[in-house]
């Protein structure tokens, strides 16, 4: 007899809105998004052709995927378009898991990955790290790949909760120090393009890259992602991908937002003045944040001596992710995108003279 099967339902850890929500006066500061569009997106988006909605079109856009390419530095046929980071994981747990796969996650990361494990009725082990800051050794993960006969390693980098980065060199000394298992690094959080360890596909057989167009190009709404796998599996994904995966609007924005330098400069510049502001609002007091962040995330933390800041700025009407939802006691992760935000979670830290002053 057919029995249904299911797992606990995936939590991803931002905000969703609804069309018809009504407004708050909450600040939020618990997505990890940009807080501002391409205007070449925009402009290219304009108004929308009667064909875009009447016709099928083919999803693996070849101007798309040539770009992509040539960001990465990867022959284009290594790269396929998914709807969102999040359908280019559940194409790589379909690719290259099954019931008992072991499985390897660390923690804290995105809690999301545990659910694709589940789903495919993984064999999965954790490596844990529930210290300030939080942070992996790469003699601690190949040590635990080893122990534990990790056949999948999946893990976000810049890391989806502290916004940590592993350079390329490290990922590509990981890779090869455990030739036998297959590292899948998602970069759906980046910011910096140009550190991307993509391009390490073209001479490692044991790596596949996830990444977004959602969180840095601002295009959350239209749902569309990519991965680059060696050339070696590339025939594997193309022939397991939804044929019908995006739409015409999510290729013709992500075209249009993947050239608008200008956009990405001014992103960039952004997040690294909003992150060196809350730093220096930190730095006299009792909070921390979890090292450098290379993202829109980073980490705020305090001891137990400390009221935990996520408390703290609900008081005031500010919004983080709980550290709880990715197994972390206190704290929260704040998004580094727009100042405003920033500037008014500064002022709530100064208005605590028993906690910080600024």
């Amino acid at each position: 007899m057919i029995t249904p099967f299911s797992v606990p339902s995936i939590w991803v850890p931002t905000r969703f809105r609804g069309f018809d929500d009504a407004a708050t006066d909450r600040i939020n500061l618990a997505g990890c998004e940009n807080h501002r569009v391409s205007p070449a997106a925009l402009a290219a988006l304009g108004q929308p052709e009667p064909e875009w909605l009447l016709d099928h079109w083919d999803s693996q856009n070849p101007a798309l995927r040539a770009r992509l390419g040539e960001l990465h530095d990867v022959p284009a046929r290594q790269v396929q378009l998914t709807s969102g980071a999040l359908g280019a994981i559940t194409y790589v747990f379909s690719v290259f898991t099954r019931a008992g796969t072991r499985v390897g996650i660390l923690r804290p990361d995105w809690p999301g990955f545990r659910f694709f494990a589940e789903q495919r009725r993984t064999d999965v082990v954790y490596l844990d790290r529930p210290q300030f800051p939080f942070t992996h050794t790469l003699d601690d993960i190949a040590a635990f790949v080893h122990a534990e006969r990790v056949e999948f390693l999946i893990l976000s980098n810049p890391s989806a909760v502290t916004g940590r980065l592993w350079e390329s060199h490290e990922i590509a000394a990981l890779a090869r120090c455990c030739p036998d298992t297959l590292f899948v690094v998602d970069e759906a959080d980046a910011i910096y393009p140009h550190l991307s360890a993509a391009h390490l596909t073209v001479h490692q057989d044991n790596v596949v890259f996830i990444g977004s167009f959602s969180k840095f190009y601002g295009l959350s709404g239209l749902r569309i992602g990519y991965l680059v796998s060696p050339g070696a599996h590339a025939g594997h994904f193309a022939a397991t991908i939804n044929p019908a995966e995006l739409t015409a609007p999510a290729i013709i924005a992500a075209r249009a937002a993947l050239d608008d330098f200008d956009y990405q400069a001014q992103t960039q510049a952004t997040v690294a003045r909003n992150l060196t502001a809350l730093d220096r609002a930190v730095s006299a007091s009792p909070f921390r944040l979890a090292e450098t962040s290379r993202c829109f995330a980073a980490y705020l933390w305090a001891d137990e001596r400390t009221e935990d800041p996520r408390a703290v700025l609900d008081r005031h009407g500010i919004d983080i992710v709980a550290g709880q939802m990715f197994g972390l006691s206190r704290g929260g992760r704040v998004n580094l995108a727009d100042p405003g935000k920033i500037t008014a979670l500064i002022a709530a830290l100064a208005a605590e003279p028993a906690v910080v002053s600024v």
